[in-house]
């Protein structure tokens, strides 16, 4: 491992640490949902509906380091942040060691989260 990427790693605990919140995950093919801590934000954004009609928006995201994983979250894996679920959409990694989940909120924490078939 180069001096950099020890830097990024422990950059990134005390990130997460600083700015996280603990997060459950619904990873397709683990037995159990898994406690982690994560960045939750949901940004403000404009959509371009080609209308010219302005129309606002938000993304809900989640950001992880992937090394807390143990396996890489799919399109229609699951997270409850602050007691909502939300459905995996994409999966970014930004090429440091975070994955960035962009979410869409899809239920109440009581229900089971649902994968597509393969």
């Amino acid at each position: 491992m180069t001096v950099f990427s020890e830097l990024t790693r422990s950059m990134s605990a005390i990130v997460l640490t600083t700015f996280g919140e603990p997060v459950v995950f619904h990873l397709e093919g683990q037995p159990e949902a898994l406690t982690r801590r994560a960045i939750f934000t949901a940004m403000h954004q404009d959509v371009d509906t080609r209308s010219g009609v302005p129309v606002s928006s938000t993304q809900p995201m989640l950001e992880v380091r992937q090394v807390d994983l143990p396996a890489l979250p799919t399109q229609g894996d699951a997270v409850t942040v602050q007691g909502a679920l939300y459905l995996i959409v994409d999966v970014q990694p930004d090429g440091h060691g975070f994955l960035k989940l962009m979410l869409h909120k899809g239920g109440s924490e009581h229900e089971a989260p649902t994968h597509p078939d393969p």
